[in-house]
């Protein structure tokens, strides 16, 4: 055998080395996409389960909040409250004021992380609509948040949206001069 025909050996065996790299190469580069579409799979899987997580325990907090009401105790309480707020004695004042707060967390909760309902007509979230209804028939809570409520809804869209409804509902903005139920307006 002369150094021709090794020659010719020797590149057809580089051919064949190479087209096996290469075979070797497209199977690893699949299997590679495929561990990245499984792990793809098993992040959106673990994003609903959080997700859904978080509606659950919003949704408890929601229940909780709501069966509040029905408490003997705190029933009449929240009844005057909701339809005249300073008609409330001062430590009953604070009662309501705590369940105003813990519906306000719940209500920023569901709108922060894009749960406050699906658009309607007309543009209004549930929130918005929640709101509206709620405020109409308890001018109470709507005076919590002016008083207060403002100051704890630190998310500057659903501020707007609640002094938009605000002023939808009680026919007047809201006085921004109030911090913590003191108005300082004449300070």
């Amino acid at each position: 055998m002369d150094w021709e025909q090794l020659a010719i050996i020797a590149q057809i065996a580089t051919g064949v080395a190479t087209l096996a790299l290469a075979a070797f190469l497209v199977r690893q580069i699949a299997l590679q996409r495929q561990a990245l579409e499984l792990a793809h799979r098993d992040s959106e899987r673990a994003h609903k389960d959080s997700e859904r997580e978080l509606l659950y325990t919003s949704n408890r907090l929601y229940t909780d909040i709501m069966g509040r009401i029905v408490d003997p105790e705190f029933g009449p309480i929240w009844r005057r409250g909701t339809l005249d707020y300073d008609s409330l004695a001062p430590d009953e004042q604070i009662q309501f004021q705590m369940w105003c707060q813990i519906s306000q967390i719940a209500q920023a909760t569901n709108f922060r992380t894009g749960h406050d309902g699906a658009e309607r007509e007309g543009g209004a979230s549930r929130i918005e609509v929640q709101n509206q209804v709620a405020w109409r028939q308890w001018p109470g809570v709507a005076t919590y948040y002016e008083r207060f409520g403002r100051q704890h809804t630190y998310d500057s869209d659903l501020r707007q949206l609640l002094d938009r409804v605000f002023l939808e509902t009680q026919g007047r903005e809201v006085e921004t001069t109030w911090a913590l139920g003191v108005n300082n307006r004449d300070s």
